[in-house]
């Protein structure tokens, strides 16, 4: 063979082995283990909850490692995962610090390799201070101060809503809550993932109360109804009840108040509410309501207009008696029978309000009639004559004096004390007995030293033979003593 082609040849398997060599070199090198990511990645903020994460390419060729923070070596807390290395962060101050990955390779090229990087940890929580909020509110807020930056979210439960804190710390939310007391939960996160957490009642009220009133109808045959508001709020409620203008006992209940009434005049009568709100909101009701519970004239009874029924014609008898009503009795307490009522209060002096209250129902309730020419007295009751009794009444030279008067005092079985008058001087007083001069009772009245009394002097009837008093049979005297009362008016004719 000829040198040059020797040569040529040598030449050529050289320059495939360099070739080969250089292939396999750049492959070795291509392959080597190196760091490809960490976790926490360069410059980033975590907590101390975040582990430390390698990941390697080739990391089956690492034949030996280090890891190091902050100069200090950490390598025993590490173990390999299948993409490289995992550890937890050390105990670390809040701040910046340094990481560094050593590695060495059992391969063609041999030669160490190193990677540095610094993350930031951060292991306090955010703080977090919320603005009182009012009691009641129309419309949500949370507001407050954080960490600058920090997430802020408000999670009630149906629903969350959230903001990020400005570059003060400041934030303001208004989450969509329904009316009523709802526990909100407010939780703020900063970049590193620590969280603090507040708790909240947040109170809402949007509308004024609601108010439903029961057991009042049209009319009603108690006169001591127990009425019933209902009330609708998401606040709490206090209220004012008046009936016909006063103010009436109220006692809570779950959904609002029991309203109790004292007794109620017969008629129409009106009952007030005022319900406020926590709010400061303010609703009324008030509605108009009959009370007809009895035809029966009683004089602890008060009888207003829309009054109706036999008791109120009992009412105009006795204001007929008492010449103020005139012709028939009226069924029903109208304008006429209240400007009835007021004259005999102006009459009588009594509060003119056209309401027959019971000093009114007292003061007309019966009448004591006395006509001395007919030697008769009559007793009135709700406006009809009662019964009529015969009588004596003053002699001539000590005549009854005629006139109005009242009932001023009753006394059973009294004893006659002598008056201060000549015909009694020398006289000693009478102890109760058959023989006394007043019999077994006494109706005194406003005339002086005039009464209405028994007499044992029977045969006296019908005559003028007292001195000044109005005398009667005992058993009639006593018959009308159960039918008069203190304040019963006295009229006497002549």
């Amino acid at each position: 063979m000829r040198t040059g082609t020797v040569i040529g040849l040598a030449v050529t398997v050289i320059v495939a082995l360099a070739a080969i060599v250089g292939i396999v070199a750049a492959r070795a090198y291509a392959t080597r283990p190196v760091v490809e990511s960490v976790s926490p990645g360069p410059d980033q903020v975590v907590n101390g909850d975040t582990p430390i994460r390698v990941v390697l390419r080739s990391p089956e060729k690492v034949s030996a490692f280090a890891i190091s923070v902050d100069g200090r070596d950490v390598t025993a807390t590490a173990t390999r995962t299948v993409n490289g290395f995992e550890l937890p962060v050390p105990d670390l101050p809040d701040g910046e610090h340094t990481a560094v990955v050593d590695l060495e390779a059992d391969d063609l090229i041999g030669q160490p390799s190193s990677y540095r990087w610094a993350f930031t940890t951060d292991v306090t929580a955010p703080p977090l201070e919320l603005a009182a909020a009012s009691a009641w509110s129309e419309e949500a807020e949370v507001a407050g101060v954080t960490e600058p930056g920090a997430d802020v979210l408000v999670d009630w439960g149906d629903g969350t809503a959230s903001a990020t804190a400005d570059d003060a710390g400041r934030f303001t939310l208004a989450p969509a809550l329904d009316e009523g007391a709802t526990k909100v939960a407010v939780l703020a996160t900063d970049g590193a993932g620590n969280e603090t957490v507040l708790r909240r009642t947040l109170r809402i009220d949007r509308e004024r109360p609601r108010i439903r009133l029961g057991g009042v109808e049209a009319w009603t045959d108690t006169d001591r109804p127990t009425i019933y508001a209902f009330v609708e709020d998401a606040s709490p409620t206090r209220i004012v009840a008046r009936v016909n203008g006063q103010e009436a006992q109220t006692t809570p209940m779950s959904i609002g108040f029991m309203i109790e009434t004292s007794r109620l005049p017969q008629g129409t009568n009106e009952i007030s509410l005022e319900v406020t709100d926590a709010m400061g909101r303010t609703s009324t009701r008030t509605r108009e309501f009959g009370v007809d519970s009895t035809e029966k004239l009683t004089n602890d009874l008060t009888l207003a207009p829309g009054a109706r029924g036999d008791d109120v014609a009992r009412l105009t008898r006795r204001l007929k008696v008492e010449r103020i009503w005139k012709g028939k009795p009226s069924w029903t307490y109208d304008q006429r029978v209240e400007d009835a009522v007021r004259a005999f209060q102006r009459q009588a002096g009594l509060p003119e309000d056209g309401i027959a209250r019971p000093a009114l129902l007292r003061s007309t309730g019966g009448r004591i009639v006395v006509i001395k020419s007919k030697f008769v007295l009559n007793l009135w009751l709700d406006g009809k004559l009662a019964k009529q009794y015969p009588i004596a009444h003053g002699m001539s030279s000590y005549p009854t004096p005629s006139g109005a008067f009242l009932v001023t005092e009753m006394l059973e079985n009294p004893t006659w004390t002598p008056p201060n008058s000549p015909w009694a001087a020398g006289l000693e007083p009478v102890p109760p007995g058959g023989g006394n001069p007043l019999g077994t009772r006494w109706i005194g009245t406003s005339a002086p030293l005039i009464g209405i009394h028994g007499t044992p002097q029977s045969w006296s009837i019908g005559s003028q033979a007292s001195h000044g008093c109005i005398r009667m049979l005992i058993p009639d005297v006593e018959d009308l003593y159960e039918k008069v009362q203190v304040g019963m008016v006295v009229e006497i004719r002549d």
